[in-house]
């Protein structure tokens, strides 16, 4: 990915510029422009065919930072915010950096950074358990949890050690009075070398706030590996969700009549990938099952199929079909990166550029 980068370097010391003490500072404009047509069938409002931005990869535009300090340690900074491209409005909730907005020190420890982030459970996900990294037939249309993303919080990421490294966060409830209600907790370890990666996500987070105690927390555990046998790469995925937020609905309307879903607090998720390159082609197959264990029994399983061809290594070309099949009055509905859906199938074809 090219990226524009202007290099500064500087350095002050009693008032003047002195040539023995230079800290080098990168900053890096970056970002990806997604578009392209949905079409959304299934659902009580019948089909809707829309114009959609961010379906494969969300829209987005982003700098990041560094200095060198000097002894091995570096200052780092990231700001990075969605865009609604069809429309040019921001996203998530319409703040400017919703996405990233955090600063931070490393060295050959690890990296600790504060902010706005990922949580590891996510990471995970994203990056070892669903090849479509929650994009086109996103993975957590079916594995929607509470850890995603954590503002007020921090990370501590080891530096791997022999294919080993642990993430580590805690974010701040910053209730008055009550330092455990809003807090989450997550944590993440696990092996990448070679063709193998493998990593185990734990997240929490207290259901507590300053009106509402004693409310159970919603705990997710998440699997993960995957394994690049060169002609294809194969992808698993296993959850277990436990308590109130524990496996978040996307849409929480009643898409398919009838009264509005219920939110499972006792369920468990499988992935099942894989992704397969033939030149500029690559096709990628997901498979995911809902297993609802509360008395309701709203199981789910979803089904895609995803075809990218790259015009260049910056620039790609996109297709996809899913279809959801809900049980017992589940009404889980079939989104994309950028919209939750209204219907239990989509197709989509679009173009994504990437700078």
């Amino acid at each position: 990915m090219k990226k524009l980068t202007f290099v500064i370097s500087t350095a002050i010391s009693a008032g003047i510029i002195s040539s023995s003490a230079f800290a080098q500072s990168a900053l890096t404009i970056y970002g990806v422009m997604d578009v392209g047509v949905s079409v959304d069938q299934g659902g009580v409002s019948g089909t809707s065919t829309r114009l959609t931005s961010g379906m494969a990869t969300q829209s987005r535009f982003g700098f990041r930072g560094n200095e060198d300090l000097g002894q091995g340690l570096s200052a780092l900074f990231v700001l990075e915010g969605g865009i609604h491209a069809d429309n040019g409005s921001s996203t998530q909730g319409g703040t400017l950096f919703g996405r990233t907005s955090i600063v931070g020190l490393s060295n050959h420890l690890g990296t600790i950074t504060l902010g706005l982030q990922d949580t590891p459970f996510f990471t995970t996900l994203n990056t070892v358990v669903d090849p479509l990294r929650n994009g086109i037939a996103r993975s957590n249309n079916l594995m929607a949890a509470t850890g995603f993303r954590a503002g007020n919080s921090v990370l501590f990421r080891s530096a791997p050690i022999q294919g080993f490294s642990g993430d580590l966060m805690i974010a701040a409830g910053e209730v008055a009075g009550d330092n455990a209600a809003g807090r989450a907790m997550g944590a993440s370890f696990g092996y990448s070398q070679g063709p193998l990666t493998f990593r185990l996500a734990y997240h929490t987070k207290n259901n507590d706030t300053a009106a509402i105690k004693n409310t159970s927390s919603a705990k997710n555990t998440l699997l993960g590996a995957n394994y690049d046998f060169g002609v294809a790469k194969l992808f698993f995925g296993y959850g277990v969700n436990k308590g109130t937020n524990s496996a978040a609905l996307n849409n929480t309307a009643a898409s398919f009549g009838g009264i509005a879903p219920t939110a499972s607090t006792d369920s468990t998720d499988l992935m099942l990938g894989v992704s397969a390159p033939f030149g500029a082609s690559t096709v990628v197959a997901t498979y995911i099952r809902k297993d609802d264990k509360t008395a309701l029994n709203q199981d789910a399983q979803q089904y895609a199929l995803a075809y990218m061809y790259a015009l260049s290594k910056r620039s790609d070309l996109y297709t996809s079909y899913a279809v959801i099949r809900n049980h017992n009055g589940a009404a889980y509905t079939e989104g994309n990166s950028e919209e939750p859906g209204i219907g239990n199938k989509q197709f989509t074809i679009g173009l994504r550029h990437r700078f």
